[in-house]
């Protein structure tokens, strides 16, 4: 399936990214925002790039991803060495960002670290493992640097499990687990992940089976469920539960000229019953 949906100047280096990687590039899952820009029809704005690396398929891979991405030119962002990547797009002020994550279950012992290969490490992501089953292929197309035309595969979540890592990564940030120095920040992070929460969802044409695929990604994992269910609860049960706060700060925000309270109420309430619904078994 051809997708033109990521923007230049990134699309142009995410097919540098994929052809030099070659066989490796099967051993990443996008996810993030710009995952999302797949699933619906007017995303938000985002450069980054993040994926689920497959640690099990990159480990017997020949291709060392450390090597394609120096001889591509990115560094080591000294915050988040070997997980995070970047380099300057060429004659542009725009930055390809880069950032790999893995399964949790793979992580170091204390640590927050999965190591793939020599040199890369991935952040460990609860539901991760969930990511690298429930992917769709899709074709990009565009020009390498050099203007030669070109196109390759990528592999992106599906919606239901980008909700998931959206719902866990959204407690993480309003529980602020980073400290006091990050609080707004991660209060922001939180808003853009509960924005993109509701985004998907109500992107969905067939909403019971949404809901239906989402409820059994979890298999055998009723612990996973079990949080995911309740984070529903604890954030979106009623418009005073956070979730729906930060929600409604964002759509005041944005409020645009013309706009009622009571269009803004319905949005909010709509928000609620779709987040909600996933808590319906199949």
């Amino acid at each position: 399936m051809e997708n033109q949906v990521i923007r230049e100047p990134q699309r142009t280096y995410l097919l540098e990214l994929l052809t030099a990687l070659g066989p490796a590039a099967e051993g990443l899952v996008l996810v993030g925002g710009q995952a999302i820009r797949f699933m619906i029809a007017r995303p938000r704005v985002t450069r980054d790039f993040d994926f689920v690396l497959d640690v099990a398929y990159l480990r017997n891979c020949d291709t060392s991803l450390a090597s394609v991405l120096a001889g591509l030119g990115y560094s080591v962002a000294e915050s988040a060495r070997n997980f995070q990547f970047a380099k300057v797009i060429p004659n542009s002020p725009e930055v390809m960002r880069i950032e790999f994550m893995a399964p949790a279950e793979f992580a170091r012992k204390d640590d927050i670290r999965v190591d793939v290969q020599e040199g890369v490490h991935g952040r460990a992501c609860v539901g991760g493992s969930i990511v690298l089953v429930e992917t769709d292929e899709y074709e990009v197309v565009g020009s390498l640097p050099n203007d030669k035309p070109t196109q390759a595969r990528i592999r992106v979540t599906r919606p239901h499990a980008l909700v998931l890592l959206k719902l866990l990564a959204m407690d993480d940030r309003y529980h602020n687990v980073r400290g006091p120095i990050h609080a707004e920040h991660d209060r922001q992070e939180a808003t853009t992940h509960t924005i993109d929460i509701v985004a998907v969802i109500k992107a969905q044409e067939k909403l019971s089976e949404f809901r239906d695929r989402f409820a059994r990604q979890f298999g055998p994992d009723d612990a996973l469920k079990g949080k995911a269910h309740q984070i529903i609860r604890d954030y979106f049960a009623d418009e005073s539960r956070p979730g729906l706060v930060l929600y409604a700060e964002s759509l005041v925000a944005s409020l645009p000229a013309g706009k009622s309270v009571r269009e803004l109420a319905a949005e909010l309430h709509r928000a609620q019953r779709l987040v909600s619904s996933l808590l319906l078994e199949y």
